[in-house]
């Protein structure tokens, strides 16, 4: 998914600081981002470089198992056990669609192109249902 390469200043004076960085535009981020634009705003602000290893991409990839067992208990009734587990190769999968503020935008910031939160890792769940 794109981001903005915000440039942590107020660059047009109406007093918030959403501007992007110099020469870029909405939704560059993690697509056309050309990132020689961050790091020539960084390096006018005094700051270090931004390597391109450090921009983090929201790529998903979930491997989810379901094993049931049906124990009859007479008549018409029924005992289900249920177990799943999800993510079961327990990849880490980033955090950034739908989750206001998890991809670090502003182009000042040490944290620039990561995303800050992650899915859970591995769970599991076990159900017990009973039919009749």
């Amino acid at each position: 998914m794109p981001f903005n390469a915000v440039a942590g200043k107020d660059l047009n004076g109406d007093g918030i600081i959403t501007d992007y960085v110099p020469g870029t535009s909405r939704a560059q981020g993690n697509r056309n981002l050309d990132l020689s634009l961050v790091n020539a705003w960084r390096a006018v602000n005094g700051l270090a470089p931004i390597p391109a290893s450090q921009i983090d991409g929201n790529g998903y990839n979930s491997l989810d198992i379901r094993a049931n067992k049906a124990i009859p208990l007479g008549s018409n009734r029924k005992l289900d056990v249920i177990v799943q587990v999800f993510n079961v190769m327990g990849t880490d999968n980033l955090l950034a669609s739908g989750a206001a503020g998890t991809w670090v935008t502003n182009a000042l910031s040490d944290s620039f192109g990561r995303i800050l939160q992650a899915l859970n890792r591995r769970q599991a769940e076990l159900a017990v249902r009973i039919v009749w």
